[in-house]
């Protein structure tokens, strides 16, 4: 039996986890708000739909390899910067509106998992993990 701390997740990456399934929730949220602004953006369009749909496979992997072990933090850092570039053009675009702070809280947690991944913990269990 593995005890806590032995071979288990750290509570650390567990945390990312659920930050980046918040994000992913987030996301799909602010879609449906910018729906409601405007029609063409909306999960009534294919492409929107389809985009939405490959994000949260995106991030389902980008889980898989946090849980498997593998260093995801050149990954959230990059995905961070194009996060925070479609904020700003999305803001520009279209101003101010509900959507864009449920944007703002997707790439909070993506920035949040990326100190979760850094922590000692997390470096402890990822040694552990890749010895």
């Amino acid at each position: 039996m593995i005890k806590q701390g032995e071979g288990g997740l750290p509570s650390d990456i567990k945390k990312a986890a659920i930050a980046l399934i918040i994000s992913c929730l987030s996301t799909l949220t602010a879609v449906y708000f910018e729906g409601v602004e405007f029609e063409k953006l909306s999960y009534s369009d294919p492409f929107t739909f389809g985009i939405n749909a490959i994000w949260a496979l995106v991030v389902t992997w980008i889980i898989w390899d946090l849980i498997n072990g593998k260093d995801i933090k050149p990954t959230l850092l990059l995905v961070a910067s194009i996060m925070l570039a479609a904020l700003i053009w999305d803001f520009i675009q279209f101003g101010f509106s509900v959507a864009q702070v449920f944007y703002a809280v997707e790439l909070f947690m993506f920035i949040l998992a990326y100190f979760l991944v850094k922590s000692e913990k997390s470096k402890a269990w990822y040694s552990a993990k890749n010895v």
